[in-house]
This record gives C-alpha cells, sequence and structure tokens, in this order.
C-alpha cells in the first residue's frame, strides 16, 4: 500500500511541479503542497494497515496577466481529486468574479480551510462542516459563478461572497470521495468526469463583518438554498437517456441553510463557533416530507509557550431522530465531543494527536486519531 501511494504523490508533485514551472515566466504563482499521514483507530475495529491514510494536498494561486487563478488537487491511495479550480477577473480594485469549482461559501470552517490539513488546528472537522463526501450534511463544493469583495471602513472591513452553480447529488451507494463511510454521501459536481444532468443548481450569499481588518477577529452570517438531486436505482441507472438529459423520476431534494458564525481571538485565547438552521423537503414515494433541525459547535484553543495548543470542541444537533434528511444520511453524527493537542515543528512540520466520542442515531463510537501534517 505504502509503495502504491507514494507513486501517486510522486506522480502528482512532480505534475504540480511542471505546471508552475510552465507558468512561470508568464505569471505570478504561489504553489505549496500539503503533506499528511493520518492514524486512525475506532473502538469497534481491529487496527489494521487500512488505518493509516497518506495524503497530498497541492495548492497553487495567483494570476496570469489579468486572469487571476487558484487550483487545489487532492490525492491519496483510493483518489486522486480537482478539490478547486477557479479562474477569475478583478472587476473593481476590490472585488473579483470566479468562474469553475469553488468552495460553497457557508460559514467560517468551509470558507477559511481547504483540504490541507496543516492549516487547521484539529485533525477533524466539525460535524456541520463535515466534507459532503466524507460524511457531511451540507455540499462542500459549488461548480459556476462566485462573486467575493470587500468593502472597508477606516479600520475595520466588511467581506462578502455569493455563489450560484452545480450542487451535490445524494449518492445512496456512500463511498465518499474523502473517506465517508456511512450508507449515503453527498457527491460534488465532477470536473473532470461531468455530468451536469445529476445535479440541481445552488445559491449562496455570505456576509462577514472584521472590527479590525488586519485582525483575526470576525463575525457574519449565511444563507443558502441548495436542489439535491437523489441519486437514481439501479435500474434507472441501466437506462441510457439518463445521463443526457434530466429524468421525469427525478428526485430534488430543496434544503434551505441559513447561519452565523464567529471566529474570536484575544492573545492566547481562540474561539471559533458556527450555528446552522436547516429546513428541508424530501420526496418519498408518496408525498414530499418537510423536515428542519439546527446544529451548532464551539472550539476553544489555547497557545501555550508558543507551540503548543490543546482543544476541545462540542458539536450538537437538535432535531427529531426521524428527521427525513438526517434519516438519509446516517454517517452524521448528531453529538460529539472532542478533545486534542497539537504541537508545532520547526519547518512548518506538525503532529496532532485527538478523541473524540461519536453518537449517531442508532449507535455511539470512540475515535483515536493522530497525524502527523506540514506545508512546503
Amino acid at each position: 500500500m505504502l509503495v502504491a501511494i507514494f507513486n501517486q504523490l510522486l506522480k502528482a508533485l512532480l505534475l504540480g511541479i511542471l505546471l508552475a514551472r510552465s507558468c512561470f515566466v508568464y505569471a505570478e504563482v504561489e504553489f505549496l503542497v500539503f503533506p499528511e499521514i493520518k492514524i486512525q483507530h475506532q473502538n469497534s475495529e481491529t487496527f489494521s494497515e487500512k488505518n493509516i491514510t497518506p495524503s497530498l494536498d497541492i495548492f497553487t494561486a495567483g494570476n496570469i496577466g489579468f486572469v487571476n487563478i487558484l487550483a487545489e488537487g487532492f490525492v491519496s491511495e483510493k483518489i486522486q481529486h480537482i478539490e478547486r479550480l477557479q479562474f477569475g477577473v478583478n472587476i473593481t480594485d476590490n472585488a473579483r468574479i470566479w468562474l469553475g469549482r469553488h468552495h460553497t461559501p457557508y460559514g467560517y470552517w468551509h470558507t477559511q480551510y481547504h483540504h490541507g490539513n496543516f492549516l487547521q488546528t484539529s485533525i477533524s472537522r466539525p460535524s456541520i462542516s463535515e466534507l459532503g463526501g466524507a460524511g457531511g450534511i451540507v455540499p462542500s463544493h459549488s461548480t459556476g459563478i462566485l462573486l467575493e469583495g470587500e468593502v472597508e471602513q477606516q479600520t475595520s472591513a466588511w467581506h462578502y461572497m455569493a455563489s450560484i452553480g452545480l450542487t451535490s447529488l445524494l449518492d445512496s451507494s456512500g463511498g465518499g470521495h474523502h473517506g465517508g463511510s456511512s450508507a449515503a454521501s453527498l457527491s460534488d459536481f465532477d470536473i473532470l468526469n461531468p455530468k451536469p444532468s445529476d445535479h440541481e443548481l445552488g445559491y449562496a450569499f455570505r456576509l462577514t463583518y472584521f472590527p479590525d481588518a488586519l485582525g483575526e477577529t470576525q463575525i457574519g452570517g449565511f444563507i443558502n438554498r441548495e436542489d439535491i438531486i437523489l441519486a437514481p436505482t439501479e435500474q434507472h441507472l441501466t437506462d441510457e437517456t439518463h445521463d443526457e438529459e434530466h429524468s421525469t423520476n427525478d428526485k430534488i431534494i430543496s434544503l434551505n441553510i441559513f447561519g452565523v458564525f464567529v471566529n474570536y481571538q484575544h492573545q492566547a485565547i481562540r474561539l471559533i463557533s458556527e450555528a446552522y438552521y436547516l429546513s428541508s423537503k424530501v420526496p418519498s414515494d408518496t408525498q414530499m416530507e418537510k423536515g428542519s433541525f439546527s446544529a451548532a459547535y464551539l472550539q476553544v484553543e489555547y497557545t501555550y509557550d508558543e507551540n503548543w495548543l490543546p482543544y476541545v470542541r462540542v458539536d450538537r444537533s437538535f432535531s427529531d431522530s426521524d428527521d427525513p434528511y438526517l434519516h438519509l444520511l446516517d454517517g452524521y453524527p448528531v453529538s460529539a465531543n472532542t478533545v486534542g493537542i497539537r504541537v508545532d515543528l520547526p519547518r512548518n512540520n506538525a503532529i496532532k494527536f485527538e478523541y473524540s466520542k461519536r453518537d449517531y442515531n442508532h449507535e455511539s463510537t470512540e475515535l483515536w486519531l493522530l497525524n502527523w501534517s506540514a506545508v512546503w
């Protein structure tokens, strides 16, 4: 396994270097590599080499002439995936418009951190901010148009993001590209294997206020509307016409999302929190089932002696256990308590250790995580 993944990572790294070098004469680009080795163990499982997961995230951003570019690729033993691919132009000094696949602008975590684990303090993501392919319940990426910009007011600033694009497909067969193990997962539009008929449009708007334009503290809110197609059954997949146009039997979930978030930094203490309210209409064989629920988390971090950073996180969902949308995505923990520590090492390396207890609708698990991550 390790030999195979090393070869894949090496190929991806060489390809990224060649692309960066080929553009160097004409472009100003930043090229970063985020390697990671993650070890995980769940209390109900037998530990094996499958619990060790090396991966590599490749990120580049900059401009070629007047065109802005941003690209991110994620590589592991099982998957090679383009996470983001955006091309944009500056429409004013403080506003940009992008075309391509981008992070759906929800709260703090979705927009602040990409797939390079080194950037975030914890190993795991909050439950409500989990990637769709790893058991998350909100679409992680949108493929279409993204408008973003800043409005400065003396020492403070506002930042806005508006998005319209193809959203996720809910696949009942599971197997999300980020290791999801639930019976179903959200699959984002794949620009390398595009199937537009499998995706509807999603709309999002996010507004953030920075009391100090140069500081870390921020507070904001967002509103999203996502129309998510339920993947056809195996019987429907035998119909060759399905990939050519929408079937009249397509079932579409209507998902409305509202939320607020805050990132507060004061000396050695940092607080990150988000709260979501989701309402849905889920098609069944006979009718549209309506449901709603809310979810929130609070993560508290304390920087000790510069390089040691312990943290705790509490995730909670408040809903009826029979919520029709959550019923489709049974890999989502409705409650989780997490504690961990990050140790920063020289030359942009970090070691993290984390324990969490997660409660699902019908079971509970304990998850132990250890990882090494870096940025080069």
